[in-house]
């Protein structure tokens, strides 16, 4: 299980790029950027897959989002881990527009408190 706060960089295939920062814990993920917060879960499959869905939406009017005017949506995305869970690079799509894929490379930066 990943576990942690990593910095995230998005890249779209609409040539649009962006950064955040993402919260991953117990199957879950939190997070967000200066327009965008985003939720959603994951789970590792039998190959140690990453497979996810992640829920995105429009906090602010700052900035459209990196698929354009686009105010909320959903991806579901599948990566793998690249160093232990150091760092790992997800792919995929917005849900119901294959046309619209996005890479995601997320960085650890820290752990997480315990409560």
């Amino acid at each position: 299980m990943i576990s942690g706060i990593f910095a995230a960089v998005f890249a779209s295939n609409q040539q649009i790029g962006g950064f955040g920062v993402a919260v991953f814990s117990d199957n879950a993920v939190h997070g967000g950027d200066a327009s965008h917060y985003y939720r959603g879960k994951y789970k590792f499959d039998e190959n140690n897959q990453i497979l996810g869905t992640i829920e995105v939406f429009n906090y602010s009017n700052l900035q459209d989002s990196i698929f354009g005017p686009l105010k909320s949506f959903r991806l579901k995305l599948n990566g793998h881990v690249i160093e232990n869970d150091k760092a790992f690079e997800l792919s995929g799509q917005v849900e119901g527009q294959p046309g619209l894929t996005i890479k995601i490379s997320l960085k650890k930066l820290d752990e997480l408190v315990e409560a």
